[in-house]
């Protein structure tokens, strides 16, 4: 076992920051595509390349029927808990390029 450097914390912070990276990058592409389809009158704002990297799947946890986020009533504390989890494109491949970077950047 003294062979394996990556441990699942070590694994999670990479994943975490590669979607980070990734849907933030994605975003950012759609902002310029929807631009650049203003500009150029292909499609303005709602082209066809802008939404392949702004559409997302979303994936929501602790949220009821109506949409809004779970009441957790304790008597004399009350809160509400959900998250939602957006992926898209850029962000899987934001993953892909943080996972590769973890392979090669192991201590040698």
């Amino acid at each position: 076992m003294s062979g394996h450097s990556n441990s699942i914390g070590k694994i999670a912070v990479y994943i975490l920051l590669g979607l980070v990276f990734g849907g933030i990058l994605g975003e950012s592409l759609g902002w310029l595509f929807g631009y650049i389809g203003t500009l150029m009158n292909a499609g303005g704002e709602d082209n066809v390349v802008r939404n392949f990297f702004i559409k997302a799947w979303e994936l929501k946890l602790g949220y009821s029927e109506n949409g809004k986020p779970m009441l957790v009533d304790l008597y004399m504390l009350h809160f509400y808990w959900g998250i939602t989890f957006r992926l898209n494109i850029v962000s899987i491949v934001g993953v892909a390029v943080a996972l590769y970077m973890m392979k090669w950047s192991r201590n040698r």
